[in-house]
């Protein structure tokens, strides 16, 4: 096991309006309520749930983005939820893939930039090989070498995701969020993209996890699935148990995929 979330509560105060300049806190909303879950190394995790249902919060959470309201967060048997300068290193093993690929990319670097920032940042030592390595990168995604001097409006959508996981790869993380990452591209890209990711994690050995609202694109992609509802983890399965399956939003989902079908 390469992270273990235990019993994670992410809250925010609610105010209530009042006359007058200023509003009365009237107690808190839990978006994540006592979550506990574990990615094993080397798994690719998928983490289903409909818009609202805490995914994105839980993956702030993870990254330590936002602070927690309880509970704990465990990467490789250390702590990284403490705050403390010793564990917060520790957040460079983990990267972030998001959905919308154009805001995640500076617009005015170019993409030879984008992937020797974080080189340069977190590798100095390797200042005369940081070339090579970025055409690694971009071999290792499925991009061509020329891409190196475009610009970001230059590209697709699908080559602009590829991008940021190049990116996100230049750090030698062990574990990669993806908080949508394929939601924005077509069919065709979506499977083009997945394959990529899929023969990323089996050469560099990584652990994925995959936050989705969409069960079609996860099902085949992930080992096992975890279903977030109302900020709570509701069920764990993996695909082929559906005859196991006891919570009703969950037996909705795959009602919903059939109808779909």
């Amino acid at each position: 096991m390469i992270l273990e979330l235990r019993q994670v509560t992410k809250a925010y105060p609610v105010r209530k309006r009042r006359k007058g300049w200023f509003n009365q806190q009237a107690g808190e909303q839990a978006a994540v309520k006592q979550v506990s879950l574990e990615l094993q190394r080397g798994e690719c995790l998928g983490l289903v749930g409909e818009s609202g249902s805490g995914k994105s919060t839980l993956a702030r959470c993870i990254l330590g983005l936002e602070t927690l309201t309880s509970g704990e967060i465990w990467l490789d048997h250390r702590p990284i939820h403490t705050g403390r300068m010793k564990d917060i290193h520790l957040y460079k093993r983990i990267q972030l893939v998001a959905q919308d690929s154009s805001s995640s990319l500076h617009p005015r670097m170019t993409i030879r930039d984008i992937l020797l920032e974080p080189i340069r940042n977190y590798f100095p030592e390797r200042k005369a090989q940081a070339l090579d390595i970025c055409l690694s990168l971009l071999e290792s995604v499925g991009l061509e070498a020329d891409s190196l001097e475009k610009y970001p409006t230059q590209l697709s959508g699908g080559q602009k995701q590829r991008v940021c996981i190049a990116r996100a790869l230049a750090v030698e993380p062990e574990i990669i969020l993806f908080d949508e990452s394929v939601a924005n591209l077509d069919t065709a890209t979506q499977s083009s993209v997945l394959d990529v990711l899929k023969k990323v994690q089996i050469e560099r050995q990584l652990s994925y996890l995959f936050i989705t609202h969409d069960l079609q694109s996860t099902r085949p992609f992930c080992d096992r699935i975890a279903v977030m509802y109302q900020g709570e983890i509701v069920e764990i399965f993996k695909d082929g148990d559906q005859s196991l399956l006891e919570h009703e939003y969950t037996r909705a989902l795959f009602q919903t995929l059939a109808v779909e079908n």
